[in-house]
């Protein structure tokens, strides 16, 4: 289950809340709650990805902590690049980097032909679906840890409903018309 917290001034600010992983169909009714259309975008910065070779520990940042996430051998260890390939830092200097399972990854991404300081660069193949979320989320990610944004986007790929900081979803995706 999911709830919106409707808050600030005359409640225009729009916070998720869920405790259990979404699924496609919570996507569509978050977006009827709020009254809103899902748009698309598509991914146009890069992401650096390598597999993991030990069990590792992968916090997400940005700007502060998003989501902690242990990583199995065979786990891709990704980290954002804007569309020049250079590492997405947030103010800190942390790099944007998260785990993806090694089903999605080819799902997801194709070689680019370049090397970076955090492995094989990729870019993304598909469309993703997204819901502007002005007050943020606080959810369970399809991974099963929590997942936190002060502002952000609910982003519906393929089978997977996740949130994505407005930052780094502003400065890795453009939206379709």
């Amino acid at each position: 289950m999911f709830k919106l917290e409707r808050r600030g001034f005359f409640r225009r600010t729009t916070r998720l809340v869920a405790d259990a992983r979404l699924s496609s169909a919570d996507f569509r009714r978050i977006g009827d709650e709020l009254g809103t259309r899902p748009f698309c975008a598509r991914k146009i910065g890069h992401v650096a990805a390598e597999r993991a070779t030990a069990p590792t520990r992968i916090e997400t940042r940005w700007n502060g902590r998003e989501s902690v996430v242990d990583v199995a051998p065979g786990d891709w260890i990704v980290t954002n690049l804007t569309p020049a390939a250079a590492v997405l830092r947030d103010r800190d200097g942390h790099a944007n980097t998260y785990a993806i399972k090694p089903d999605r990854f080819a799902d997801l991404y194709e070689p680019d032909g370049r090397q970076s300081e955090f492995g094989a660069v990729y870019r993304a193949k598909g469309v993703v679906e997204a819901l502007a979320l002005s007050g943020g989320f606080d959810i369970e990610a399809p991974w099963g840890e929590r997942q936190q944004a002060a502002a952000g986007y609910l982003v519906l790929n393929g089978p997977d409903v996740y949130g994505n900081n407005k930052e780094t979803f502003e400065a890795t995706y453009e939206v379709l018309r």
